[in-house]
């Protein structure tokens, strides 16, 4: 790994896009198939679902199952058990990290059958408290995961979610193109509620709900709940 020389490429980059394409290739070119970012509004909890999420190598279904419907509204990451460590981390060790091991046993099974079985978590820390979650994940050699290997990375990843700070001063100072009622009809979908559900939960009709879901469509230039969901936490919209 020619850590030095990935460090001083990071320092060249001056669009989001380009950072987060370099940073999947580096994963990519030590033998991990997926990659994941999140880094949530200041003072909300890492991996919230409120927040900026960037994900390669998985499905946007399998991201929502895995990560959104089972990492963090589970409870298994926190800014108690994540952040505070200090230190990079395996998914593995996730089952050290909750006092539910029936939950996490069940999460671990789905993410098995979907191929998803060790990864290296990393906590980012950057200014104005913009602190979040690095992973690279699925790796094609189980040496990857050797502890020298997982320390390397987390320079690595601060070093690139640093770099983010500096080029996206005011990520977090964006308007917010969906109404109040879009984004809480968003927020409930994704995790998966259905328009019948929401509709119960907000006391609206179907129609009603139908209706809020599509105007959220076309702002978002989506075509399906799955993509507006996913689109709308990568852009820091949904609020709940």
């Amino acid at each position: 790994m020619d850590l030095e020389n990935a460090l001083e490429r990071l320092g060249k980059f001056t669009k989001p896009s380009e950072l987060w394409a370099y940073t999947v290739r580096f994963g990519e070119s030590l033998g991990f198939q997926t990659s994941i970012y999140a880094c949530p509004p200041p003072h909300k909890k890492p991996a919230h679902p409120e927040t900026l999420i960037r994900f390669h190598g998985m499905s946007a279904i399998e991201f929502q199952k895995f990560a959104i419907k089972g990492l963090v509204y589970q409870g298994h990451l926190t800014s108690e058990n994540s952040i505070a460590l200090g230190k990079p981390f395996q998914w593995i060790e996730l089952a050290e990290l909750t006092s539910n091991r029936t939950d996490f046993a069940e999460l671990k099974k789905e993410a098995n059958q979907q191929g998803i079985d060790n990864g290296w978590i990393f906590p980012l820390y950057g200014p104005q408290d913009r602190v979040g979650l690095g992973s690279y994940g699925k790796p094609k050699d189980q040496n990857l995961m050797d502890i020298e290997i997982g320390q390397k990375l987390q320079i690595f990843a601060q070093t690139a979610h640093m770099r983010l700070c500096q080029i996206t001063p005011n990520l977090f100072k964006i308007e917010k193109p969906l109404s109040k009622r879009e984004m809480q009809i968003l927020a409930w979908a994704a995790i998966g509620k259905s328009n019948s559900e929401i509709a119960t939960i907000l006391d609206l009709s179907y129609n009603s709900i139908d209706s809020y879901m599509r105007r959220a469509f076309t702002k978002l230039n989506v075509h399906n709940r799955t993509a507006a969901a996913v689109k709308a936490i990568s852009k820091d919209l949904i609020r709940t």
